[in-house]
């Protein structure tokens, strides 16, 4: 009997000529580690060798279609053999937000253009749309975008010496920023810094023995790249789409500041609720669509990677548009659980604008308690974000919806170990570092401009900080949103060597030898 499934009925990818989705496929079940000795080349009908995950080199138990038990392993069959539209509320939701944020920035955006005055003749931020506020927002998204694109190349072209040289930036970083505080004598952010210094410095040499193994996952992923230009282009898409939102973002924030300013509106209680409930929806209507943009672009190429896994040397071969048919699902049965987790991340990201807000308007005791809100939230944000990342690699693969994918997620890191997912996962570093001085490069891009140039909108400097402010940011969302292609490859090969390591051995031997050889735990299916 063959290892692979039949055609169009088994767990892995459609064949060209008919394009089901992931869900109606099968996965091998697979005998508990415990159970499990050693791994052997067992010969197959035609005499070659393969590679089984079965006690003493026995035959897996056979997989099952029916969305209920395997009656030999016990094990619960996954997949959904009828596709669905999952979590639709969620996109019901989302489109029903995005049409108030598109109503909202009609009038905010008509009344910039008629209006634009500040106090003491100066241009309001309503002068964003003059040509010196222009210049500066091209500045703020133009050398984020620049600088991503360079180091994307150079991801591709020299991967194990990023591993390396950003890690060992991270720990210069935190001890350069705690040694000027200290210097400052403020104790308490510079003790912070260095304390982060120190444990990154202590994770050089406990994550030293995992840079192989990120080495070879990373060498994969822009191997593949290079072989599927599309996801490329799906991750440029994604960048000019955010670049765009975020313009169109500042431009509606703009407007509701400029007609707040300039009509007076906040000399009343009343009014001025309303503004800030205006700013709050604005706020979070950005963080949701920003959050759907990014999972949209990382599901898309988690989709192709996962084809890659399973259909690049096997019988059935690749299907001849990966890219396409993976943003086709993306955009319809999997939108609403992309929805579903972007909208507790944005959630979460407006409870930390408003706690950030009240931390700026209140008195001592306010602003603390607003401080530690923050960095509560910041902790379950980071969380959620590293969940989601996992989640939705399960939905592109298997096209679940968002909380069984949640739940499958939590799976594999309680079997591999959260330590392990967390330390092993070295190239999220690479990214993280990047960001940063994307988001660096951007606000000092801005900085540069506003203080030669002198546009006529800020001869006052009166938003200086809050345009510098904005440039980082952006420069972070540009950089996170190009990192997404090598980040979701990354996370795509972990979730398929986790679920079904045995389709890397029959498919791609020798990649999965070099896996096996730097992580041996890794290649021993996780345990339902």
């Amino acid at each position: 009997m063959s290892n692979y499934p039949p055609p169009n009925t088994g767990y892995y990818p459609p064949q060209p000529q008919q394009q089901p989705y992931y869900g109606a496929q099968q996965q091998p079940q697979y005998v508990p580690l415990q159970q499990q000795t050693q791994w052997g080349l067992q010969p197959t009908p035609s005499g070659q060798q393969q590679n089984h995950f079965a006690p003493q080199g026995q035959p897996m138990p056979p997989p099952t279609y029916d969305g209920s038990i395997n009656p030999d392993s016990g094990l619960p069959t996954k997949f959904n053999p009828k596709p669905k539209y999952n979590d639709l509320w969620a996109a019901i939701l989302f489109a029903v937000q995005l049409a108030g944020f598109i109503v909202l920035s009609y009038f905010a955006i008509s009344n910039a253009l008629k209006t634009g005055s500040g106090p003491g003749g100066a241009k309001g931020v309503g002068s964003l749309f003059s040509t010196g506020g222009l210049i500066t927002l091209c500045i703020s998204v133009g050398v984020g975008a620049i600088f991503s694109v360079v180091y994307f190349f150079l991801t591709v072209a020299f991967p194990t010496f990023l591993i390396k040289a950003t890690l060992l930036l991270s720990i210069l970083l935190y001890l350069a920023v705690a040694a000027y505080y200290l210097y400052l004598r403020m104790w308490i952010i510079g003790g912070i810094a260095l304390v982060f210094g120190i444990l990154y410095a202590f994770m050089w040499f406990a994550w030293k023995s995992r840079i192989p193994f990120a080495s070879i996952m990373l060498k994969t992923v822009t191997a593949v790249s290079r072989e599927y230009p599309a996801t490329y282009a799906v991750s440029f898409l994604g960048l000019v789409a955010q670049v765009a939102y975020s313009i169109y973002f500042l431009l509606v924030f703009a407007g509701v500041y400029d007609y707040y300013f300039n009509s007076g509106t906040g000399s009343g209680n009343n009014k001025s609720a309303l503004f800030y409930v205006l700013v709050v929806f604005a706020v979070f209507s950005f963080y949701w669509t920003s959050q759907v943009l990014t999972n949209i672009v990382h599901t898309t190429i988690c989709g192709v990677y996962a084809t890659y896994y399973f259909m690049a040397g096997s019988p059935q071969g690749m299907t001849k548009s990966p890219t396409i048919e993976s943003m086709k699902r993306a955009v319809t049965t999997s939108f609403g659980s992309i929805c579903f987790g972007s909208l507790i991340i944005a959630i979460i990201q407006t409870l930390r604008f408003i706690a950030n807000m009240a931390r700026g308007d209140g008195d001592g005791i306010m602003a603390f308690v607003a401080c530690c809100i923050d960095c509560l939230l910041a902790c379950l944000q980071g969380i959620v974000e590293y969940i989601n990342k996992y989640a939705f690699a399960q939905v592109a693969i298997y096209g679940k919806g968002y909380i069984q994918a949640a739940k499958d997620t939590w799976t594999i890191i309680q079997d591999r170990g959260l330590e392990q997912l967390i330390n092993d996962n070295l190239i999220g570093n690479v990214w993280g570092m990047a960001a940063i001085f994307s988001g660096f490069l951007s606000g000092l891009g801005t900085y540069l401009y506003l203080h030669f140039a002198n546009p006529a909108f800020n001869a006052n400097g009166q938003l200086t900080i809050v345009l510098i402010i904005v440039g980082f940011v952006m420069g972070l969302q540009i950089c996170f949103t190009v990192g997404t292609v090598i980040d979701s490859g990354v996370v795509t090969t972990f979730v398929c060597l986790a679920e079904d390591p045995a389709a890397l051995a029959r498919t791609k031997p020798e990649l999965f030898a070099q896996i096996q050889a730097t992580w041996p735990e890794i290649v021993q299916g996780v345990r339902y």
